[in-house]
């Protein structure tokens, strides 16, 4: 069995919504950059370009690398926002709820690669949910 059927059929759905979970936030930090192309023209693209990057890597290969860069890049870009413009409460709480969801995602791809080695090294199928 290849690493798409693994996760398609024998991964657990709290796995899986994890990892949909750090998805959904590096789709709104996609959006986020799209939009900040109106500031900053041009060089916002490349950060486009990388946040969409990862957010494909962690979900069609549920990367622990990308997970970890993504989560990062989000907490170094709030930190810095966070140092120079008062940030309001409606912003502090984007930043907790996406926070949570991209530490989700890493959370869910480190679950993922473990029962994949798991399966991979001694064919042992994850435990059965119900």
């Amino acid at each position: 069995m290849d690493q798409k059927t693994f996760w398609r059929e024998q991964t657990p759905q709290k796995t899986k919504s994890y990892i949909i979970w750090g998805v959904l936030g590096g789709a709104f930090l996609c959006l986020n950059a799209l939009i900040s192309m109106a500031l900053y023209g041009a060089l916002a693209l490349i950060d486009v370009a990388l946040v969409g990057g990862l957010t494909l890597g962690m979900y069609f290969k549920q990367s622990r690398v990308c997970a970890l860069v993504l989560l990062a890049l989000f907490v170094f870009s709030n930190g810095v926002s966070a140092y120079f413009i008062k940030l309001g409460v409606m912003e502090w709480i984007l930043i907790v709820v996406f926070g949570y969801a991209l530490v989700c995602g890493a959370l869910g791809t480190f679950a993922f690669q473990k029962e994949w080695r798991a399966y991979r090294n001694k064919n042992a199928l994850p435990p059965t949910q119900g």
